[in-house]
């Protein structure tokens, strides 16, 4: 028969409490009742057994990411990667756990609502790709939804977004403060997006206004991008050289990238002949090959955290109105602006 811890206090001369905090660790026991008790146990064969206590740990709930594979939309891929890493660390911390959903915008909305059914998310956080009835769908269902990088359905869903009125404001201030008064917007179509390009030309020409500017609406060219010729001809047409235009606010950097291959077809430099800023850091500029282009920079690392905690909140049952969070731009130079007062 096995010795008891019993047996080993009573040989030992003390009580089966002292016993038990002797093999636990625990409490203050002198060093001489100590050595008694494990003498005593030592002599009678007494074996100490842990308890193994088992933490039960919930499993973490999971949080889906809608995520664009659409072939157009890969050039977005570089711009919310950081804002991905930062939504899931912050989840992380509350407790849950970031699935990634591969969607397509032809997808109809019902397939996309089964996939995150399937995948048993409790919260779902959405990058550009917006559409309504999806987002009505999830909420009717007691699934809360965050946008990320789309204001057009800030009124009716937790939002958090580029303050792009105001980019574009500082990005054009920054021109003319540089000594540039003769100023082109330049914008092509973003129809996932559509008020991206209202705030965006808006905030520049409330910079034109303040700084008193003389801006010819037929400074704001439009470019299709598909057509190379007719975009040549359109950029000819704004004649940057003939009509003194010195600098060019340009709807994002990798739009700005085309322009400026556009430019030099033109034998026009940037920034010797003609300046450019743009929002965006939507490329690596850490390429050597990717032309260096003065950006208006987005926090997407910023962005995801911000998102994350909106969600969490959320899911704790946050009765709040819903609401929207604008993230400031800033300012990166990299050469591409020309300081016309030097």
């Amino acid at each position: 028969m096995a010795v008891t811890l019993d047996e080993v206090a009573r040989t030992a001369g003390v009580s089966l409490t002292t016993a038990s905090l002797v093999f636990s660790g625990q409490g203050r026991i002198s060093a001489e009742t100590r050595e008694r008790v494990l003498a005593a146990a030592s002599s009678l064969g007494y074996q100490h057994r842990r308890r193994k206590v088992e933490a039960r740990i919930a499993p973490l709930r999971d949080i889906a990411v809608l995520l664009d594979l659409d072939p157009e939309w890969s050039k977005v891929l570089y711009l919310i990667r950081s804002v991905i890493a930062e939504f899931e660390k912050t989840l992380r911390q509350a407790g849950y756990n970031t699935v990634l959903i591969p969607i397509s915008r032809s997808e109809d909305f019902s397939a996309v609502v089964e996939k995150i059914r399937c995948s048993g998310a409790v919260g779902v956080a959405t990058i550009h790709y917006a559409p309504p009835e999806l987002l009505l769908c999830l909420e009717s269902a007691g699934i809360p939804v965050v946008v990320m990088m789309n204001s057009s359905c800030q009124d009716r869903f937790d939002t958090v977004c580029v303050d792009d009125f105001q980019g574009a404001y500082e990005g054009t201030s920054y021109l003319v403060r540089n000594g540039h008064r003769h100023l082109a917007f330049l914008e092509c179509a973003r129809p996932d997006l559509p008020v991206l390009a209202v705030d965006r030309y808006f905030g520049f020409m409330k910079a034109v206004e303040e700084f008193h500017l003389d801006f010819d609406k037929s400074r704001r060219i439009s470019l299709c991008l598909d057509d190379k010729a007719e975009d040549l001809r359109r950029l000819e047409d704004l004649d940057v050289a003939g009509r003194g235009i010195t600098a060019l606010f340009v709807l994002d950097d990798e739009f700005a990238l085309c322009v400026m291959n556009l430019l030099g077809r033109l034998d026009i430099q940037v920034p010797r002949e003609v300046s450019l800023i743009a929002p965006g850091d939507m490329v690596d500029y850490s390429c050597g090959y990717i032309p260096q282009v003065t950006t208006m920079r987005i926090d997407t690392a910023y962005m995801g955290r911000l998102a994350a905690q909106m969600l969490a909140s959320r899911l704790a049952h946050d009765l709040r109105p819903r609401g929207v969070l604008k993230v400031k731009q800033h300012l990166m130079q990299r050469g591409s602006v020309r300081d016309l007062n030097a």
